[in-house]
């Protein structure tokens, strides 16, 4: 999903096969319908199901893009709020691939892409994003003395020094979102217990740009993802290991169109289900809680890993793995990605509450996934109320911290 053929002139032009290929068949709003279990919970698109307008569905972002080509339609305040809208879960993608044989997600990164380069995006409520990671190289605004903060009582190599087998990508959110350093912090405990030689750059790490690429900005992204692979590939690590799912999936899915990487990228979650298996760590203090677990888009979608994280629940004595209707290739956004949480807050917020509901529909007590923003995003929807944890948090409680 994250290949993405280019037009130096019009990114629409790329995608307008698809668009006047849609036949508005409607199957990109719901679910696989085989998958059907719960007539509460069979919408797969966010602002389509939230703002119940034809504009907002990837049937009629493929509308969209035919009247842009056709030059029938110009651009207004609405018909961006439309575009930016989209989380960019790839739900629409992940049925119509299969029953369309068409790419609508396609379609909606290029008329983001259009919208930038005819410069009318980042919108305002963008534009902050864009201006942090220019300064600070981070998102959140934050100085970049603080990056390695959540390490500083950890006994962890600074592979911007040392060489190292495996580097680990800590990515901006998981080092300065006070809410989730806990779950890496446990990350590298559990590396550590493992036995393994890895490190992190820092102070150094920059940010993989994720939010430049989906919020459109595909010249800003290829200039910083070229950088960093130089500067990933100077480490000499043979792995690096992602534990967010937008620097992983951008890692492994997009990073190879800017040059060649010198090394594997995996996800935190595929490496501790490896280190399971191989006896390199063991699972053996019971977690008696009954969990739902949230595939991430970017983990699950967009590079296809559901197994790894179901594994390492399944391997923790005493708990409970409960599956909420909307699972795997078919499950709902946290309403986070593709800078809705930024500048559409009240749409992010709906979403993250309406997948709280579904998780309490089956009966779980704790609300576990393996991803940053999904975490935020839902702890926010929770509300205080259904518990939102870290799969890597849930795993490390059970390996035990006199381990480390």
């Amino acid at each position: 999903m994250g290949s993405f053929t280019r037009n130096p002139f019009d990114p629409l032009l790329q995608v307008s096969k698809d668009a006047y290929r849609c036949g508005k068949c409607m199957l990109c709003k719901y679910i696989d319908h085989n998958e059907m279990s719960d007539i509460r919970f069979l919408n797969i698109c966010p602002p389509g199901t939230r703002y119940q307008y034809e504009a907002y569905f990837a049937s009629g972002k493929q509308e969209i893009a035919r009247g842009l080509l056709q030059g029938d339609i110009d651009y207004t305040d609405r018909l961006l709020h439309a575009i930016f809208t989209c989380t960019l879960c790839g739900g629409c993608q992940a049925v119509c691939s299969v029953a369309g044989d068409k790419n609508p997600l396609k379609t909606i990164v290029a008329l983001r892409e259009k919208a930038v380069r005819e410069g009318m995006a980042p919108l305002p409520g963008h534009q902050a994003i864009f201006t942090s990671i220019e300064n600070y190289d981070n998102p959140w605004q934050q100085p970049r003395s603080r990056r390695d903060a959540w390490a500083r009582r950890l006994r962890v190599k600074d592979a911007s020094r040392e060489k190292v087998d495996i580097l680990l990508f800590v990515g901006c959110t998981y080092a300065y979102n006070a809410a989730a350093q806990p779950a890496v912090r446990d990350l590298a405990l559990l590396m550590s217990a493992a036995g393994l030689d890895f490190g992190i750059l820092g102070r150094e790490e920059p940010c993989c740009a994720s939010p430049v690429l989906r919020i459109g900005d595909y010249e800003g992204f290829s200039r910083r993802a070229e950088a960093n692979i130089r500067l990933l590939n100077s480490t000499g690590a043979s792995r690096v290991v992602a534990p967010c799912s937008g620097c992983y999936s951008v890692l492994k899915e997009e990073y190879p169109d800017f040059g060649e990487e010198g090394f594997e990228v995996i996800s935190a979650v595929e490496l501790l289900a490896e280190l399971l298996q191989e006896g390199r760590l063991e699972a053996g203090r019971e977690v008696p809680r009954r969990v739902t677990y949230h595939d991430p888009c970017h983990l699950g979608r967009y590079c296809e890993v559901y197994d790894a994280p179901r594994e390492l629940l399944s391997a923790i004595p005493g708990l409970e793995l409960v599956e909420m209707p909307r699972r795997r290739e078919n499950s709902w956004c946290c309403g986070s990605g593709g800078g809705v949480k930024t500048a559409f807050p009240e749409l992010a917020l709906w979403a993250a509450e309406t997948r709280v509901r579904e998780a309490e529909s089956v009966g779980a007590e704790v609300l576990a996934s393996a991803c940053p923003w999904c975490e935020s995003n839902l702890r926010d929807g929770s509300r205080g109320g259904m518990e939102v944890v870290s799969i890597l948090s849930l795993l490390a409680e059970s390996v035990g911290k006199e381990v480390f």
